[in-house]
């Protein structure tokens, strides 16, 4: 767990690194003199993930009394495969909403993840993305009044 920790730890502080340094600047114009910057939110954000994750890496850094219990491998096998899985799932609804459109991509995305997670009764597999879609559909469309299109 601690060599897990130190590693996303790191990877974390690396990714708000990149988006303070690169892609916020980039992507994101600056307001005009007198108002709030739209920039700033991003940036606070992205500096707490980054203060955050160095905090974990310097945490799981000191030595600790304990090596014992430190596993060999950062990621068990049985946790790649289910990353592995889940992001099969994410790609077939990505697919689906490219090529087929973002009701199916719901039903894709929602469905297939209750499979993954060992959800077998068909009356759960029918109704959870259909009453979720239709959730989505009445807030957007009917409550707010604009499409999600």
């Amino acid at each position: 767990m601690k060599r897990a920790d130190l590693i996303s730890g790191a990877i974390l502080a690396a990714f708000g690194l990149l988006m303070l340094i690169v892609v916020i600047p980039a992507q994101i114009e600056t307001a005009p003199d007198g108002f709030v910057s739209p920039r700033l939110v991003p940036n606070l954000a992205m500096i707490l993930v980054t203060g955050l994750s160095l905090l974990l890496v310097v945490k799981n850094l000191r030595p600790s009394g304990d090596s014992a219990w430190a596993p060999a491998t950062v990621f068990s096998r049985g946790e790649m495969i289910a990353l592995l899985k889940i992001g099969a799932v994410f790609a077939v609804s990505l697919a689906a909403f490219l090529f087929g459109s973002p009701l199916v991509a719901g039903i894709v995305l929602v469905a297939g993840t209750l499979l993954l997670l060992g959800e077998r009764r068909p009356l759960i597999l029918i109704l959870m993305p259909a009453a979720l879609l239709l959730a989505i559909w009445a807030l957007f469309y009917k409550l707010l009044g604009s499409p999600i299109v």
